[in-house]
């Protein structure tokens, strides 16, 4: 069975949301398909209650 280790967040108003709900951020990295380069996605620890919390955010 694959367990996922990682979530991929492209707004940074939901990762804000998030790391404000206590998630746990792994990384930051700029969008590579944003040809500006002002795009950042941003890497959270898939934990228990991520996906609901999300959900519910958005």
């Amino acid at each position: 069975m694959d367990e996922k280790q990682a979530i991929t967040i492209f707004t940074s108003k939901l990762a804000r949301r998030l790391l404000k709900a206590g998630f746990t951020i792994i990384d930051i990295k700029p969008d590579k398909s944003d040809e500006d380069g002002k795009r950042t996605i941003f890497i959270f620890k898939y934990e228990d209650g991520i996906v609901e919390k999300m959900k519910e955010l958005k």
